[in-house]
């Protein structure tokens, strides 16, 4: 029992830096899903107990200093509780030598996994249904000078009653307000763009779009987009159309110029995004 409210049973998943359990409040008697920090290359678990430590003196520092940063993404989440498309925060606090945070229990896949199940792509309307909510979830982020900034088919969860949802904000920063330079190198092939490839890249909204059009050109092409680093030298990036995706040309427009390599050529925020693609989905010019 944690902090006297919330039982833990199995565990949901694992990851590098943590473990989920699922939890239920006590209090509430309410189902939770509970995120525990626990990084497997700084820590160990006490035997026989719940105790977290890091495992070594050269360890210490680094434990403490990624169970700050755990403890920084769930304020941060805790933030945005009025917006249905990121998942909620309900809870977060230390204990047994570590941190925690309590999250709403959902039930569904990530697009990833739907992807693997259904031959690695969806039809235009379905891709969008999963992916326009979430636009307007990042537009309502970047609103409070926020950056995701891992977007991905892995962070964006689909629930049993189709609501789309943004996971994983464990790589989101403030954005500086001076030009966002010296924002820390974090990536993912085919979805970073080319900002994110250098520690002093000028990041901002842009970057997310970037990622979210990545996102939605795997969702609807099977594909994803060539490394923004192997575009620089040829860029051969391939319109959905060609490669068998129905899509009307005004969407594969605004979707194109999202996965422009020059961050002041893409859809500048989330709005701009949203904008393009209702007047793309409407018809008008």
């Amino acid at each position: 029992m944690l902090t006297g409210r919330y039982r833990i049973g199995r565990v949901l998943g694992l990851g590098g830096f943590g473990i989920t359990y699922v939890g239920r409040d006590e209090r509430l008697h309410a189902l939770v899903a509970v995120k525990e920090y626990y990084p497997s290359m700084y820590s160990v678990r006490m035997p026989g107990s719940s105790l977290v430590a890091p495992s070594g003196a050269e360890q210490a520092a680094p434990y403490r200093s990624g169970m700050e940063k755990f403890l920084d993404e769930a304020r941060l989440l805790a933030q945005f509780r009025t917006t249905p498309e990121i998942v909620d925060v309900l809870d977060f606090f230390t204990e047994n030598g570590t941190a925690y945070m309590v999250m709403e229990y959902l039930e569904g896949r990530s697009l990833q996994e739907v992807l693997n199940e259904r031959g690695g792509r969806l039809p235009f309307a379905e891709a969008l249904g999963v992916i326009l909510p979430v636009m307007r979830g990042l537009a309502r982020v970047h609103e409070k000078n926020v950056l995701h900034r891992d977007i991905s088919p892995d962070n964006i969860y689909i629930t049993n009653d189709k609501r789309s949802k943004l996971l994983d904000f464990g790589a989101a920063r403030m954005a500086l307000s001076q030009g966002e330079q010296n924002l820390t190198v974090i990536l993912k092939r085919g979805y970073a763009p080319l900002e994110q490839y250098n520690a002093g890249g000028r990041q901002g909204p842009w970057t997310d779009v970037y990622a979210l059009c990545a996102t939605l050109y795997r969702t609807l092409s099977g594909q994803m987009p060539a490394d923004a680093l192997a575009r620089i030298e040829q860029d051969d990036l391939i319109p959905p159309s060609r490669l068998g995706v129905a899509i009307p040309p005004a969407v594969e427009q605004a979707l194109l110029k999202g996965l422009s390599l020059r961050g002041a050529e893409r859809h500048q925020d989330m709005i701009e995004l949203l904008g393009a693609f209702e007047v793309a989905l409407s018809g008008r010019k």
